[in-house]
């Protein structure tokens, strides 16, 4: 038996062994937020400012239009008035216009182009004979109308199976409108028909010097315009002014042999004071 002497100088086994300090939880160590940078701070700041006065800005936009729905707006003039107003007149006619029309007909174009021709010339010279202007005579339309047809006769069948498509013949429609007064109308006519006339048709009557009847119909319609917007002015206790602007158009309505109806419209605005 081995014998433990626990002397003072010799190391106490026991008390010997290191101690270890009580172990604490560990905190987590606090991680401090970067302050934002100084320009970037500024920044938002502006921004921040902009936009509060934008949506001012816009408040006041739609207020301000809101409010001006239905004022009443004027010019330097003081307002105006603007009035339509339309006259009718009536005149006798005193000329016709009538369309003559031929037709001729042949194998050889040369050959119908002449006797057109003839036929034309000789419409021309009867209506001069009556005391027709040979300005008042013209022609409106002319027409070439090819005839067609099939041959077979002396066609290379083998070429054309169906037989070969060939001008027969050829064929000339003239249109001539002759202006008369109307007393020459019937003997205008019988002229016609017996020069090679086919058709006679479009007959209207008209007014050789509807420019005056236009000129006094306008000047009646500016009166009456003129009495219509002072009406106006009276009744708003106004003062009427110059006229500002005119414009016009006039409409003919050819009913007979009697009367044509002539309608002058305008449109006049007028200042007021």
């Amino acid at each position: 038996m081995n014998d433990i002497n626990f002397n003072s100088s010799s190391p106490d086994p026991i008390n010997s062994i290191p101690k270890s300090e009580p172990q604490l939880p560990v905190k987590p160590a606090y991680k401090k937020e970067n302050k934002l940078d100084p320009i970037l701070r500024f920044s938002l700041l502006i921004l921040s400012i902009f936009l509060i006065i934008l949506s001012f800005s816009t408040i006041y936009s739609f207020i301000s239009k809101t409010k001006g729905q239905g004022e009443i707006v004027t010019n330097e003039q003081g307002g105006v008035i603007n009035v339509n107003v339309s006259e009718t007149v009536y005149a006798t006619p005193d000329i016709a216009k009538i369309n003559i029309g031929i037709e001729t007909s042949g194998t050889s174009m040369e050959e119908v182009s002449l006797e057109s021709s003839r036929k034309v010339n000789n419409i021309i010279n009867y209506a001069q004979g009556e005391g027709v202007s040979l300005e008042d005579i013209k022609v409106v339309e002319y027409l070439v109308e090819p005839q067609y047809q099939k041959q077979l006769k002396g066609v290379d069948l083998k070429e054309y199976p169906q037989g070969k498509i060939v001008i027969s013949s050829y064929k000339i429609k003239e249109v001539i409108q002759i202006k008369m007064p109307i007393d020459k109308i019937q003997k205008v006519i019988e002229s016609a028909l017996n020069a090679g006339a086919s058709t006679l048709s479009s007959i209207i009557f008209d007014i050789r010097d509807k420019e005056v009847i236009i000129a006094e119909a306008r000047e009646k319609v500016i009166v009456k315009a003129r009495e219509e917007a002072q009406n106006i002015a009276k009744e708003l206790s106004a003062k009427l002014g110059n006229p500002l602007n005119y414009s016009d158009n006039y409409n003919i309505e050819e009913s007979d042999a009697e009367k044509n109806e002539i309608t002058v419209n305008a449109s006049v605005t007028y200042s007021i004071k």
